[in-house]
């Protein structure tokens, strides 16, 4: 008995001891799902719709479908003076519900509109639309002589901010990765922004053209503005290499169970009740082996 205690705490400790694997992330674990150059005059990408409907809190925007457009190679977001729904400005907010997914990474090369009370936004947020610790976003704001542009990264349990400086205007190709192993932002290929959070929730990556927090576009700010973008380019996160995580395949967001965090922790249960039913096997097979056997009846005395 006390050589199979041996073997079974050998056995625990292996389980339960074994130091966890480092998270990180290969060009391979990206494979694409979705890509758009907005070749096709007037029609939005597949998945994707304008967004009709007031803007939260005091914001002075109405976003209107009529301010998202695709022509000339380019999908365009509008930011308008003009009154609707009380609302003294309209302005554009493309949302691509229908390629919600768990991790991902998002690239587009675009150009933000230049002047004060200006924001131009690419974003992540949640499909229950509830979870405002799930939300993250990168927010431009190309104020002449100050560009800089506001990282928010929802981990699930905070946000955090950061603060990149610029140049902002004209073109630049952007990318936004969400991974297990964290939240990064690249600019022109460079590294940006990282940030080890990373929300586990299933969202949706949209843009949107608004007014800044700071305050509203004034008379010295030229409009109609429009934010530019020339192309969008999804990839979902399906590692190749040895990670822990196991990501979740694009899905749509009536579709969602088959990525949700809930079917990851039962694939951890069930891997962690075969480990215990493994090392119960083994426990009885050494008990058995190491036990006295008695002789049988017919050779006693």
């Amino acid at each position: 008995m006390r050589r199979a205690a041996t073997v079974m705490v050998v056995v625990t400790s292996a389980i339960w001891v074994a130091p966890a694997p480092v998270l990180a992330v290969d060009q391979a674990d990206w494979q694409p799902v979705f890509s758009d150059s907005f070749d096709d005059p007037g029609t939005l990408p597949s998945g994707c719709a304008a967004y009709d409907g007031s803007s939260e809190g005091a914001q002075p925007t109405y976003f209107r479908p009529e301010a998202v457009t695709v022509s000339g190679g380019r999908l365009h977001l509008a930011l308008h003076r003009r009154t609707y729904g009380g609302k003294p400005f309209v302005t554009g907010e493309l949302r691509c519900l229908g390629a919600a997914q768990q991790y991902g990474r998002y690239e587009f090369r675009a150009r933000v509109p230049v002047g004060a009370g200006i924001s131009s936004i690419a974003m992540l947020r949640p499909v229950d639309q509830q979870a405002p610790q799930d939300e993250s976003q990168l927010e431009i704001t190309a104020r002449p002589g100050a560009e800089t542009a506001l990282v928010r990264n929802g981990s699930g349990t905070g946000t955090s901010v950061r603060t990149l400086p610029g140049p902002f205007s004209d073109w630049h190709s952007y990318a936004i990765e969400w991974s297990p192993a964290g939240f990064k932002v690249f600019v022109d290929g460079k590294e940006r922004s990282t940030d080890p959070g990373a929300s586990p929730a299933q969202r949706w990556f949209g843009f949107a053209v608004t007014t800044s927090e700071s305050g509203a576009p004034g008379t010295s700010t030229t409009l109609p503005a429009e934010f530019q973008v020339d192309y969008l380019r999804v990839y979902a996160f399906a590692p190749v290499s040895s990670l822990p995580a196991v990501a979740a395949q694009p899905s749509t967001a009536q579709n969602g169970m088959s990525g949700s965090p809930g079917g990851h922790r039962w694939s951890l249960w069930l891997a962690v009740a075969a480990t215990v039913m493994a090392a119960v096997a083994l426990f009885a097979l050494v008990v058995h082996k190491t036990r006295p056997h008695r002789p049988p009846p017919s050779h006693r005395a």
